[in-house]
């Protein structure tokens, strides 16, 4: 799909029962839910790799975890628990998550889920709306998974400033730095978006596929702002098209920093 169409049908979803009619697309024409049993597997090498994040700063594994935007099935949440994580607060700013596609996920991840009850007594936690702030809770570890460039600017630092007060160990986090609309046109590049302005871009970005367009350094200035110590941060550049023009807000940025699509950070 030509990705300015997207972007018009995503206005259209910010509509009154846009959210449930946003769910029925995905589930019953684009078909993302319930989640493939490669995507599941992947997402559990997300969890071995935030235990393993932990494991090789703190030298044991973590007890306790929250991951930021823990989606419809809580799959991370899920595979955190079965590598013996005993706590886990799975964390969304809206209530998403959907007790069949939960049991979907734990049929492949690990563990039993009939009922919210049930989730409770294995030991995940969810909560939502939640917003992250220093309210007394505690975590070895925080994460999230292709979340944070979905989080406007000021938001982002409130939500760093939360993670800093709750997380007693590391924050470890995957970001996607490009142009979401290419995943589904294949016709633009995955860095198409900083040809834009903020301006000239805010009408493809919708509430439904809202994305800040903040680079690494950005977000590793971020979390030194918020109280962080850096213990590991990399990007992976991708290759922009010749004929990529670069707005001028962005022209500011080194070529490696402006053409990430990708990347990670994790501290302390």
């Amino acid at each position: 799909m030509d990705w300015r169409l997207k972007a018009l049908a995503f206005r259209a979803l910010e509509l009154p029962g846009g959210t449930r009619a946003h769910y029925f697309l995905q589930r019953h024409v684009t078909r993302n839910w319930p989640r493939k049993n490669v995507t599941l597997d992947a997402l559990a090498g997300i969890a071995r790799r935030v235990v393993a994040d932990y494991s090789a700063v703190l030298g044991s594994a973590p007890t306790s975890a929250m991951e930021i935007g823990a989606g419809r099935d809580l799959a991370v949440p899920l595979a955190l628990r079965a590598l013996g994580v005993r706590k886990v607060i799975a964390c969304d700013v809206e209530r998403l998550a959907k007790l069949d596609l939960i049991q979907h996920a734990a049929a492949r991840l690990g563990g039993r889920i009939d009922s919210w009850d049930a989730l409770a007594e294995y030991g995940i936690e969810y909560r939502a709306p939640y917003h992250v702030i220093d309210d007394g809770t505690q975590v070895d570890c925080s994460c999230s998974n292709e979340v944070l460039e979905h989080v406007p600017a000021d938001q982002l630092a409130a939500l760093l400033k939360g993670l800093r007060s709750v997380t007693n160990g590391i924050t470890t986090h995957s970001i996607d730095y490009s142009d979401h609309y290419a995943r589904s046109d294949k016709s633009i590049s995955r860095l198409n978006f900083l040809r834009y302005s903020d301006k000239e871009w805010c009408p493809f970005n919708s509430g439904k596929q809202y994305v800040n367009r903040l680079r690494h350094s950005d977000y590793v200035r971020m979390f030194r702002e918020a109280g962080f110590t850096i213990l590991e941060e990399s990007s992976v550049a991708g290759e922009p098209p010749p004929d990529l023009e670069i707005a001028e807000q962005f022209r500011r940025y080194d070529p490696s920093d402006l053409f990430a699509i990708k990347g990670r950070i994790v501290a302390a």
